[in-house]
């Protein structure tokens, strides 16, 4: 029999979930360095901790159908998000996927990007000369597109509240995800109440948009209308309301999410190197000119996507993610028994030093082709891989872009000294009290804005 992989003893009692709850990044790191790419952390529950590209791919690609999600994740999240994407598996999950695609497909991008490019004249339109945390602004701003990519229509009147109750299925899926015990959402307990009022409240706004989709002609240019409209090339099934609310709740609660914090990071990495930010605006400059950026430059700005690239390497924000065996398996030469709780970290993976020269080093150009060649493909994977690879990747690698030029041609940001920047691992790497910035216009920058 293979033997299991090895791992720190930890505490007698509790292993290494103690740390895992005061530092899980620290605590990964420290495993990692000692015992390699594949770690067995004893607990009350035992975790396998994988990096190793080789093994990535096994379980994302090779064995995909073999590595569900855990079926104790699924639960917590469907709590909030329903049987969407992310929490259904096998037959199911194929259906949801065949007919989710096409709304994200690059002809569905065009009218996605004029909503991202005017989104963002709005935030920039009401910043002045004080500090802002940018991970409240890119929050607000990325739910402000997906909604009106979503929905076609002006939602300011709802904004506040809906952003708020959103925050607050994210709050309460952060703390179901770490929380022993885990009670259930009908204990009356004040978080309980609240999580489950937030969730009655974006029930009642998306159940009402997706009866007038009903009631209306289709149109296109709307993400829900597309969803709706689509039928299972295989089945010819479409969604039901349910299966539609289940994909609009995945959206808002962790679409938006990701993306927002990859921004908050950029703006903090941009804020302490002057001389990247130079080289983005060279660009920008010589590729967009005066006028505002459009989808079609986004192939043309590469250096802005290295640094967006460099960005999701170092600050991944699924920083780690869940799945389990349904067989056993073997990885390296160990076993790994069915059942297992295994945790991929894109966290660690990105900053081996076998892939990555100076790994805590910020170096865009790591991403130009001649130092990228040989990187094994798996060395790099913040938006995972295989069949279960992110759906919204081309709206996330079509807004980042767009909304970092478009800010730059307006605002220098400069970093507020002495604030703190820390991580806070939760679903996604955020920073745990924001990353401060202090707005500065450039007036030439846009004359339609002077």
């Amino acid at each position: 029999m293979k033997p299991l992989p090895p791992g720190p003893r930890g505490h007698p009692i509790f292993g290494s979930s103690l740390g895992f709850r005061r530092d899980p990044l620290g605590t990964f790191l420290a495993a990692w360095r000692e015992y390699g790419d594949l770690v067995r952390l004893r607990g009350p529950v035992t975790v396998y901790l994988v990096a190793h590209p080789d093994h990535l791919r096994h379980i994302l690609v090779d064995e995909f159908e073999n590595y569900p999600h855990p079926a104790d994740f699924d639960r917590k999240v469907s709590a909030s998000v329903g049987q969407g994407l992310v929490t259904t598996n096998g037959e199911p999950w194929r259906a949801q996927r065949r007919m989710a695609e096409p709304a994200f497909r690059r002809e569905q991008m065009h009218s996605y990007a004029g909503v991202m490019l005017e989104g963002t004249r709005r935030m920039l339109d009401r910043w002045g000369g004080e500090p802002l945390d940018m991970q409240a602004e890119m929050q607000a701003l990325t739910l402000d597109i997906l909604a009106r990519c979503l929905f076609r229509t002006d939602w300011s009147a709802d904004a506040a509240w809906v952003g708020a109750s959103v925050r607050r299925q994210l709050e309460h899926l952060n703390h179901k995800l770490i929380s022993v015990p885990d009670l259930p959402e009908w204990v009356p307990t004040p978080r309980n109440r609240r999580f489950l009022a937030a969730r009655r409240r974006l029930d009642e706004l998306v159940y009402r948009l997706i009866g007038e989709r009903r009631d209306s002609a289709p149109d296109e240019a709307d993400l829900l209308t597309t969803l709706m409209h689509t039928p299972d090339p295989e089945t010819g099934e479409y969604m039901t309301d349910r299966q539609l609310r289940d994909q609009v709740m995945t959206l808002f609660v962790a679409g938006h999410e990701t993306v927002a914090a990859t921004l908050t990071w950029v703006w903090h990495v941009l804020s302490r190197h002057p001389e990247i930010t130079r080289r983005v605006r060279a660009e920008l400059a010589e590729v967009l000119g005066d006028r505002e950026p459009a989808m079609a430059d986004v192939p043309n700005l590469k250096y802005l996507r290295r640094v967006l690239a460099e960005v999701l390497r170092l600050y991944p924000p699924l920083w780690q993610v869940a799945r389990t065996p349904l067989r056993d398996d073997v990885l390296g030469g160990h076993r790994i028994p069915a059942g297992s709780f295994l945790l991929l970290s894109t966290y660690i993976t990105h900053r081996n030093p076998a892939y990555w020269d100076n790994p805590e080093g910020f170096d865009p150009d790591r991403f130009t082709r001649e130092r990228s060649a040989g990187r094994p493909r798996y060395a790099y994977f913040p938006f995972l891989g295989g069949p279960r690879n992110c759906v919204g990747m081309a709206f996330a690698n079509l807004e980042m872009p767009l909304v970092v030029a478009s800010v730059l041609r307006r605002f220098d940001l400069e970093s507020v000294p002495g604030h703190p920047v820390e991580f806070q691992p939760d679903l996604t790497l955020r920073a745990r009290h924001g990353v401060l910035v202090r707005p500065r216009r450039i007036e030439a920058a846009c004359p339609a804005h002077t």
